[in-house]
């Protein structure tokens, strides 16, 4: 099994995108592709969660030639990963409020995961020692190819898209109309 630990991570990874990762109030709900297309756009909302999928890329790339970095690097990504129990609130990209978060869904929990798999493996192959890395596979070529041909094909989906002149307009409580001359404030 330990053989087939990126084979196990990836497949695991792309089950995770085929699911809800959060709930939120009022019925709402926010699939995990979305979260992955979306995440960059925590940084402006001080949630540095979706960080955990480029440090897992790195630590993928590296896990043959740099064994004990990439374990360190997939360690911050399960950390970054477990750190987004901290969500409160998250912006909706049909109507763009904001929304409490109500728990998480299987989404989110295949995605840790998929990382904790990775890292239980990685893990094995530096406790090894000297034993040499499996280069890729087949399957895990597939899975990662197939990975980008997701993504790819999820930042065309108009249902997925988030209107940036939208997303920064400011919520209607906010606007005020400006006192005429002749009022007083």
């Amino acid at each position: 099994m330990a053989r087939y630990y990126v084979s196990i991570t990836l497949l695991i990874y792309l089950l995770a995108l085929c699911f809800d990762a959060v709930r939120m109030t009022g019925g709402n709900s926010m699939a995990a592709l979305q979260m992955l297309i979306y995440g960059p756009w925590g940084v402006v909302f001080g949630m540095f969660g979706w960080f955990a999928n480029p440090l897992l890329g790195l630590a993928l790339l590296l896990r043959r030639r740099f064994r004990w970095p990439s374990l360190v690097i997939a360690g911050w990504a399960l950390y970054l990963a477990l750190a987004s129990w901290n969500l409160d609130r998250l912006p909706n990209n049909r109507s763009y409020d904001f929304f409490d978060v109500t728990g998480f869904a299987a989404g989110y929990y295949l995605w840790v995961l998929a990382i904790a798999a990775f890292c239980a493996g990685q893990a094995w192959w530096c406790y090894r020692g000297r034993d040499e890395v499996p280069r890729w596979s087949l399957p895990d070529g597939g899975l990662a190819v197939l990975l980008v041909a997701v993504v790819v094909m999820a930042t065309q989906n108009d249902s997925l898209r988030f209107k940036l002149e939208r997303a920064f307009e400011p919520p209607p409580s906010w606007q005020y109309e400006a006192p005429r001359r002749d009022e007083a404030i």
